[in-house]
């Protein structure tokens, strides 16, 4: 019985993190894919019989537009503009991370006298000495 639970909390998870990501701009996008056939298809049927979808693709989006007053069409096009807002999501994990990994400390933890190092050895100072006349 657990392990059926377990397919449909995984499913369910699925579903949502399909759903999360469904909202984001790029999916949105490529939901006008339609709106870009029917688009393409209104040109066929106008003075651009002989474009091709190639030239279609050049002249919306890499070249310069001919102004056949269609600009409101143009801008329902994918990846013409984005949406500012559906960008940005925070995805939270609910489940802690534990990892299987222990960390290791390499350095004792204790208290460091800085002034011993910071004094000068007054025997260093004997080894040191110009040779005697």
């Amino acid at each position: 019985m657990a392990i059926i639970f377990a397919g449909v909390r995984s499913l369910s998870i699925y579903i949502l993190v399909l759903l999360m990501h469904a909202n984001c701009c790029f999916f949105h996008q490529l939901t006008k894919i339609p709106v870009l056939l029917q688009h393409y298809a209104e040109h066929q049927e106008g003075a651009h019989d002989k474009l091709d979808f190639f030239d279609f693709l050049t002249m919306h989006y890499w070249g310069q537009d001919i102004d056949d007053d269609d600009d409101d069409r143009d801008m329902q096009l994918p990846f013409k503009k984005m949406d500012h807002g559906s960008g940005h999501h925070v995805y939270v994990s609910v489940r802690a991370y534990s990892s299987p990994f222990t960390l290791i400390s390499f350095f004792s933890v204790g208290k460091i006298n800085y002034k011993k190092i910071l004094q000068s050895n007054p025997h260093l100072g004997d080894l040191i000495k110009p040779p005697m006349a």
